[in-house]
């Protein structure tokens, strides 16, 4: 092209509006649309922005149903069906002026956005002004009547279904009132009654002296019988006594003397096969037994108890019971007797406990052969007090069982003697706990105890090799510094100490005993085994 030919004319900017705009131009279209049509469907107007021929300026729209759904009652036919509201529901008021008024001023608003961001002046297509709300109060609109008839002709009432009568109740779904005014209803199951708890039965208090003689038959106890402080009771040879389910004897203070003999032993069994309680001395309770057998007691896990008193036991047997004795802070004499086959639940079969001294005194007894829970030894001593001394004199016994045959606890001084006895199987033969160090300056013992001539074997060896390649079972175990000089620990070679006395095969000791010299035979003045 030459300059000296004309340009040819330039095109004409075309208007681009971008996605916003658009949007913009979109809302104001439909909020134009919608101006129009609530013009076109406003009531009280024919068209739009003309007035009806009768202007009833009004604040509140009426209802145009003052039911949300009519409920029709079916008839047959030729009859009449009548359309009966469901129940009256209160629709909102709606101020048409002031939304035609909002509606106006949000196009205004959309169109002066649009000419700021284009450049283009936007006239919305519905301008029509609001609906004019004069003033004062205006008259009442007519209503639209809420519901449509067919011409009258008799009609045929219906009834509507009834809904089916609700089951009779059981006697779980009643509520049962024990007052006089709320009889039960006619047509309930009375409720089964609940057996009533037996009414307690108070026990048998023996006041005075009392005897028991064979003479009187079996002796049986239906109920508790109580020996209060002043009196006793005195069972002669051969008397049977025979004790209800759970019936006991308490020694409330009293005395119970059984005065059997070898051939005519006093004997205490169950009246059924169930268990009885058992014989409790409470506190100043004194209990004495001799030749007199102690059978099918212990339902609570205790079958003789002494507390805060006496008891003494000769030649007499406590077998097969449900529980074991307990003595505590009573002097305990206790000679050639047997306490064996019985359950245990806790504890041990024999448990001796004081916390002010007291003497204890077991000699030719057999104590073993009971069934016991985990841990716990077959014969039990402890002193539960630092500063009192008690007095030990247990000679001549068999201990056979429990994690211990024979086990001492203090913190406090024992003394006496612990000779002659056979200790005897189970994981452990004399032990002794204390957590008070006990020695004295010297290095000599602090407590007088002299414990010899005991026949200690026949233990589980410990799952050790050594001690399971000799069969070595744990004779003796202290805390303490304890001497127990010339005992049998099994063997001719003696206890095995791996420092003291490696060479020895015996019953293992510990390292707080000392052993030699020991026993190269067995004692003869043990029981046997």
């Amino acid at each position: 092209m030459s300059e000296t030919e004309p340009s040819p004319p330039s095109p004409t900017p075309r208007i681009r509006f971008n996605r916003d705009t658009w949007l913009l131009i979109g809302a104001l279209a439909l909020l134009a649309l919608g101006v129009a049509l609530t013009f076109i469907f406003s009531p009280g107007v024919d068209q739009i922005g003309i007035p009806a021929t009768t202007p009833s300026p009004v604040s509140a729209r009426p209802p145009t149903q003052i039911a949300p759904y009519p409920i029709a009652t079916t008839a047959p036919a030729g009859g009449v069906v009548t359309l009966t509201p469901a129940y009256p529901v209160a629709l909102p008021t709606v101020d048409i002026a002031q939304t035609q008024t909002s509606v106006v001023l949000e196009i205004t608003a959309l169109a002066a956005t649009v000419q700021a961001e284009t450049g283009i002046a936007v006239i919305p297509t519905a301008t029509a002004p609001a609906y004019p709300v004069p003033e004062g109060t205006p008259p009442a609109q007519p209503t639209i009547a809420p519901t449509a008839t067919i011409p009258p002709q008799p009609t045929v009432a219906i009834p509507r279904p009834t809904s089916p009568p609700p089951p009779t109740p059981t006697s779980s779904d009643l509520i049962i009132d024990d007052s006089p005014t709320s009889p039960p209803p006619p047509t309930a199951t009375p409720l089964p009654t609940a057996t009533p708890l037996p009414t307690p039965i108070p026990a048998l208090v023996l006041r005075g002296s009392t005897r028991w003689s064979a003479g009187q038959g079996p002796i049986v106890l239906n109920r508790d019988v109580q020996i209060p402080p002043g009196s006793e009771l005195i069972i002669e040879p051969g008397v049977e006594v025979r004790l209800a389910p759970g019936a006991s004897i308490y020694v409330d203070g009293g005395r119970m003397i059984a005065l059997g003999q070898p051939d005519q032993p006093v004997r205490f069994t169950g009246a059924t096969g169930a268990r009885w309680g058992g014989i409790f001395g409470r506190p100043g309770g004194f209990i004495a037994l001799e030749h007199t057998e102690i059978r099918g007691g212990g339902l609570g896990g205790t079958v003789l108890v002494s507390e805060e008193g006496g008891l003494v036991m000769r030649f007499s047997r406590i077998v097969n019971n449900g529980g074991g004795v307990i003595v505590a802070d009573s002097q305990l004499d206790l000679r050639q007797s047997e306490i064996a086959g019985n359950d245990v639940p806790f504890g041990a079969a024999l448990e001796v406990s004081s916390g002010r001294g007291n003497s204890v005194t077991l000699v030719g007894n057999r104590i073993g052969g009971n069934l016991l829970s985990a841990g716990a030894p077959m014969v039990r001593v402890a002193n539960q007090n630092g500063r009192e001394t008690m007095n030990l004199t247990i000679e001549g016994n068999l201990f056979r069982g429990g994690s211990a045959n024979l086990q001492l606890t203090t913190n406090g001084t024992l003394q006496g003697t612990i000779v002659c006895n056979a200790l005897i199987g189970d994981n452990l033969g004399l032990s002794l706990r204390s957590e008070t160090l006990q020695v004295n300056p010297d290095g000599t013992f602090l407590m007088p105890l002299r414990i010899e001539q005991n026949l200690i074997e026949g233990h589980t060896p410990v799952i050790r090799p050594t001690y399971l390649t000799f069969g070595i079972g744990r004779g003796a175990a202290s805390e303490i510094a304890l001497d127990m000089r010339n005992n049998w620990w099994g063997h001719a070679s003696g206890p095995y100490e791996p420092d003291a006395n490696p060479q020895g095969i015996g019953e293992a000791v510990g390292s707080n005993i000392t052993f030699a010299p020991w026993l190269v035979t067995p004692p003869p003045c043990a029981p046997a085994r």
